[in-house]
């Protein structure tokens, strides 16, 4: 499985572009970053885009996106989450106020399609997708919330989106065959604890107290993403302190081979 690092930042800001992996050319995980990161051929090459929540941070590429490709394809590209999340994307972000609504704009090159077209998931049921068999799964965070676990048929990963301690994220990952990586949030300093918990993140000191509990394998690597910009130095120095030699800090740009 071949996974490209678009954005991996807990904001946006030069040099630090929000979450969006783009998984075999074809299938994105989340869409905080995009447009800003890919040609406009290889936007048209998108099939399927998995979104985790509604918050923008996680969204808003979608948006340039559909812009863009309007006149490349010829099938609509699929935006996917659990009903809760595709409602929300419906109702106050491509609602013909915010945003035209795409999914009822044609595609230039087929009439007959439109551009976007939403396709729910189910809540921890294995579903295909793009050739891959995906799983969503529930997160801790102020609004619903999914991770998403992917698997290839060789390897899988599992990617927590936003999320603070979770019991279900490692149970899930100890369940998971061929488990190759786990990408999960740390955004803040331990000092931020309470900001953590209200706005459903971990912290370093968090995330070790949930592995510990756990007792997660440290033969998983463990890829940590979402830092907020203003905090990384002190996120990745409390990090490397926890002493755990597969957790690592997931690199922006770079394209990760599982």
């Amino acid at each position: 499985m071949k996974i490209k690092v678009l954005g991996c930042s807990g904001s946006e800001a030069i040099g630090h572009n929000p979450p969006g992996f783009l998984v075999n050319d074809v299938l994105m995980l989340d869409a905080g970053t995009i447009t800003a990161a890919l040609s406009i051929e290889a936007q048209s090459k998108i099939t399927d885009v998995l979104i985790s929540h509604t918050h923008l941070d996680h969204i808003k590429s979608v948006l340039f996106l559909a812009d863009n490709i309007i006149g490349r394809i010829k099938r609509p590209v699929n935006i996917r989450s659990i009903p809760k999340v595709i409602d929300a994307i419906r109702k106050h972000l491509m609602n013909n106020i915010i945003w035209p609504d795409f999914t009822k704009i044609p595609t230039v090159k087929n009439p007959k399609n439109p551009v976007l077209a939403y396709a729910p998931m189910p809540l921890g049921k294995t579903v295909s997708i793009a050739g891959l068999k995906v799983k969503a799964i529930p997160m801790n965070h102020p609004v619903p919330a999914v991770g998403f676990l992917v698997d290839d048929g060789t390897s899988s990963i599992l990617y927590s989106a936003d999320t603070g301690p979770n019991e279900g994220l490692w149970k899930e990952a100890k369940k998971a065959k061929n488990l190759k990586a786990i990408i999960v949030d740390t955004s803040f300093p331990n000092s931020l604890d309470g900001i953590a918990d209200v706005s459903g993140h971990f912290t370093p000191a968090q995330l070790h107290d949930d592995l510990t509990k756990a007792r997660v394998e440290n033969s998983v690597p463990i890829y940590v993403y979402h830092i907020k910009p203003v905090y990384k130095n002190k996120v990745i120095s409390e990090l490397r302190a926890l002493g755990r030699k597969n957790v690592k800090i997931l690199k922006e740009g770079k394209t990760y081979r599982f």
